[in-house]
């Protein structure tokens, strides 16, 4: 038996599958001889083989072709637009380079801080820590008051950013927290994960605390400097922190 590769139907010899091509397919069969005509079933075999095959592609081999054409065009275009971090900080996604993302927390003033706000007015300093259970964050907190006047001249407002309530947090400010910009209360840890901060190379507290960590955005938005200082090095000079400030800044 042999089969039709365009409908698959069954022939007992190749004459009758000729005839079968003549009268069914003649669109894609170039026919010198009727099955009639045909001496033998090897002469209609090699007949078949010039005159339908060679035709063209079978429906089979027709939509595998098709299907390839279809992967191969996904993958393009999903490697042509996927977006792709520009430069990578610290082993982690959120590098300097890229473009800070959004986003919206309560302060202790009482108000809500929303990143935005200062696109083409200020830079801005976040600084992710543990909070109020961490001793030497809280030092680094209040220790950046002393670079009120630096923040002021390089036209910077410096955050703080705990995973403590706001209630909380505005309690520790009122009496004796510091005096520049404000402290947010990221309580869902929804920018800390945004940020990327959650992680063991970041975090004394993997997936609970943010880590000790620095993010400067200019004031087109973008990321300018990162350093993760956490979590073995949980308090850093002041010194240091303006200087890589000034630097990133290009002053």
């Amino acid at each position: 038996m042999v089969s039709c590769e365009r409908c698959y139907r069954k022939f007992p010899s190749y004459a009758a599958l000729l005839q079968h091509h003549k009268d069914k397919h003649p669109n894609v069969t170039k026919l010198t001889k009727l099955e009639s005509q045909v001496e033998s079933e090897k002469e209609a075999h090699s007949l078949y083989e010039a005159s339908v095959r060679s035709h063209g592609p079978s429906r089979i081999k027709l939509l595998a072709f098709v299907l390839i054409v279809i992967v191969a065009i996904s993958v393009s275009s999903y490697v042509t637009f996927t977006p792709k971090p520009s430069i990578q900080s610290e082993g982690n996604s959120i590098g300097t380079g890229l473009i800070a993302a959004d986003f919206s927390l309560p302060a202790t003033t009482g108000g809500t801080f929303k990143l935005s706000d200062y696109r083409g007015k200020s830079n801005v300093l976040l600084f992710f820590n543990e909070g109020l259970s961490c001793q030497p964050c809280l030092a680094q907190m209040q220790g950046l008051d002393a670079l009120n006047a630096n923040f002021k001249n390089l036209n910077i407002v410096a955050i703080s950013i705990t995973a403590y309530p706001p209630q909380v947090l505005s309690q520790w400010v009122q009496s004796g927290g510091p005096r520049y910009g404000m402290v947010l209360s990221d309580q869902r840890l929804e920018v800390s994960r945004m940020y990327d901060m959650l992680g063991p190379n970041v975090s004394m507290m993997p997936g609970s605390a943010p880590g000790h960590s620095f993010v400067l955005v200019n004031k087109d938005g973008v990321i300018v400097w990162r350093h993760d200082y956490g979590p073995y090095n949980m308090s850093v000079t002041n010194d240091e922190i303006i200087a890589a400030v000034k630097q990133a800044l290009g002053t």
